[in-house]
């Protein structure tokens, strides 16, 4: 114990002067992590699930000392092996005394520790109070504004096409949540722009409308959720309907730790489950079912002799703005049920997943050449997944089969320790040209998990104190056409980043990102359309310093490669980009700013950036053309459990007429968005 207490001491001086200056801000900590894992993102996406957890672990820590391995996966930016050296660690060494401590562990850096600061504590492990597990709990209401200052020619009384909207240009969400310690409840209502808003043309008054209710840990119950959910299983093959993190610097996120059932918190439209789905427990055994009917978003077309509706497709955007989208609204009844046995023991764990599907319509789509069968209506899949620790190796992997098509999946992979500072990752995948990708979000290249090989291998190197490399290498290939390439294709897809933190005031990231595929010459006709290379590269360095307290600096510069086997001339891009954060200390308000500019030669170098937002809002604009962009954001904070935020981003292209086009175009050279919302905590 001694000798634990003099190596912590030597730590804990290595670190107190970055430390007393390093103030971790939650919000912004999550902002970072988010702009990690969406690294290779080419679209926005709603990571609210994501960031609800992490900021229900930042206003209730986990305790170190206490933390079972679930508790600990919550945080999904730490690795298998990570979780299983400190769990090891903390059973051979006792009692973590400090958060800094954990530098100690085998496979853990500085940079690793300053994300977990707000979500992890060293406290004493206390028993939990059960008498009000179900009546006090902490109450969490927003609601949040959003609209242009210009006026898209969609909105416009003389917009004669079929695509004006019918509602005003500003959208409306609301949020609701309570949480104790064995009973959740949320409520989330939404209204996007051109949505009609009480005027009778929803039942409501607004468009969407999600709830649940939530109990956990109660005898056998280990979670039982009414009203909307998701359900995550094994490694995304057999269901999983969920946002995931797809390919980024981090390959933590190759390994999938579904957490079963769980509540549909965000204000997603789509591909969620209305209905019940419930956990038991019994000792290592978890078994779950789950069932839900509902009417999803369809374009009917007809109504065939069956009696049965008819659809062209089943949109999912969630948009009910237009009087088409309006009546391809909630149309089409779907059914969708299933469930789980999972196995866990010390250093094993094994699941199977089984589900059925039917969607009450006959797909009357046109096949697209590139399409072998039309998409069923109606599926039966089984699945089996497996997780086994040698070690401290991780070996997983899934296998899936549509019982109806006969049509297979395959996902095998592992994380492996080759030293306490270097663990590789490698996963490997074979999907059958024709599996059905609804409800599937295994890792892939393509749109979906279907007609893809490919092999993909991560590297993570703690190279030196503050100093980490990452990166990945993956090999894919498409056995059969696909949208936009009329013939079997493949690609190669390369991402380095370097992280080094100097000290508690500087910190600089280098990313390089390069991609080769494959897709038809422009102009070209089926059945003669040759397909050509293509290629992108990216390098994106980011420089980021903290004078005090009070402010932080953030630099950012991003270049973007484009060039095809027809172009002569390589096209070109570049952003620069400069974060101001300011956090005053004696007065409860902080300030994000952004002052941007960007040149890119066409829409193929167009450069995505993660931008700092309101909570549970997201910003990642994708900075084409020529221009400018600002962003400015204010937080207010009054008396502990009011925040109040508003936020300015405006976008100038001095050399365009228009913005946009059909009825999202703007008649002018400036795009201007205003945002203001209000928490309240009770």
């Amino acid at each position: 114990m001694k000798a634990k207490l003099a190596l912590l001491f030597i730590f804990l001086l290595l670190v107190l002067t970055a430390s007393a200056q390093q103030v971790s801000d939650p919000q912004q900590v999550i902002a970072d992590i988010i702009d990690e894992h969406t690294s290779s993102s080419d679209s926005e996406q709603d990571y609210t699930e994501q960031v609800d957890e992490l900021l229900q672990l930042a206003e209730n820590p986990l305790n170190l000392n206490a933390a079972r391995k679930s508790d600990l996966q919550k945080l999904f930016f730490l690795s298998d092996f990570q979780i299983e050296s400190l769990l090891n660690y903390r059973d051979s060494t006792g009692k973590i005394l400090s958060v800094y401590e954990l530098q100690l562990v085998a496979g853990f850096d500085l940079i690793d520790v300053e994300r977990l600061i707000p979500f992890v504590v060293a406290g004493e492990v206390v028993e939990p109070v059960r008498v009000s597990d179900f009546t006090q709990g902490k109450n969490d209401f927003y609601t949040r504004y959003k609209t242009l200052l210009q006026t898209p020619v969609g909105f416009e009384k003389d917009y004669g096409s079929s695509g004006k909207y019918l509602g005003g240009k500003y959208a409306l969400y609301t949020r609701y949540r309570f949480n104790a310690n064995r009973l959740q409840v949320g409520l989330t209502t939404e209204n996007d722009a051109g949505e009609p808003l009480f005027d009778g043309t929803f039942p409501l008054g607004f468009d969407y409308l999600s709830g649940y209710a939530q109990v956990n840990d109660i005898g056998r119950i280990k979670r039982l959720v009414v009203g909307d959910f998701r359900a995550e299983f094994g490694q995304g093959l057999t269901f999983w309907n969920s946002l995931t993190f797809g390919k980024s610097a981090s390959v933590v996120g190759l390994h999938k730790r579904g957490r079963g059932i769980v509540p549909h918190s965000s204000a997603y439209e789509s591909l969620f489950l209305r209905g019940a789905g419930l956990t038991l427990n019994f000792r290592n055994i978890d078994f779950s079912i789950f069932a839900s009917y509902q009417k999803i978003d369809g374009n009917l077309v007809d109504t065939v002799s069956s009696g049965e509706l008819a659809f062209s497709s089943l949109p999912e955007t969630g948009y009910h703005r237009t009087a088409l989208e309006i009546e391809n609204r909630r149309n089409i009844p779907e059914l969708v049920t299933g469930g789980n046995i999972t196995l866990t023991l010390n250093k094993f764990k094994l699941g199977t997943t089984a589900f059925y599907n039917r969607i009450y319509g006959d797909n009357l789509k046109s096949q697209p050449i590139y399409s072998l069968v039309p998409v069923a209506t109606e599926r039966l899949v089984w699945g089996l997944n497996a997780d086994y620790f040698y070690r401290q190796h991780l070996i997983y992997g899934e296998v899936a089969v549509n019982l109806l098509s006969q049509k297979l999946a395959v996902l095998a992979g592992g994380q492996f320790k080759l030293s306490n500072r270097v663990q590789l990752s490698v996963l490997g995948r074979n999907y059958s040209t024709t599996y059905e990708t609804r409800y599937t979000a295994a890792l892939a290249e393509g749109t979906g998990t279907a007609n893809e090989q490919g092999l993909l291998m991560g590297l993570n190197l703690l190279a030196a104190k503050g100093w980490k490399v990452s990166g990945y290498v993956d090999l894919f290939r498409f056995p059969w056409m696909r949208y936009g390439v009329y013939s079997p294709s493949s690609g190669k897809d390369f991402l380095l980043q370097s992280e080094h933190i100097f000290n508690g005031y500087f910190q600089v990231s280098f990313r390089y990102r390069y991609k080769q595929d494959e897709r038809n010459m422009t102009g070209s006709n089926f059945p003669v359309s040759p397909i050509i290379s293509q290629m992108r590269q990216g390098f994106r360095t980011q420089l980021s310093y903290r004078p005090n307290e009070l402010v932080q600096l953030k630099s950012s510069i991003e270049i973007s490669d484009y060039r095809t086997d027809s172009l002569a001339v390589n096209e070109y891009g570049y952003l620069l980009a400069q974060d101001i954060n300011i956090n005053l200390q004696k007065y409860p308000l902080s300030f994000r700013m952004r002052f941007a500019i960007f040149d890119t030669k066409s829409w193929n170098t167009r450069i995505y950036s993660y931008e700092s937002d309101m909570l549970y809002s997201f910003t990642v604009p994708a900075y084409y053309s020529n221009g400018a962009r600002v962003m400015l954001m204010a937080k207010y904070r009054y008396k502990e459990n009011i925040d109040i935020w508003a936020r300015y981003a405006q976008t100038y292209y001095p050399n365009n007429a228009t913005i946009g086009s059909g009825a999202d175009q703007i008649n002018g050279n400036t795009r201007s968005e205003v945002k203001l919302m209000v928490r309240v905590k009770f």
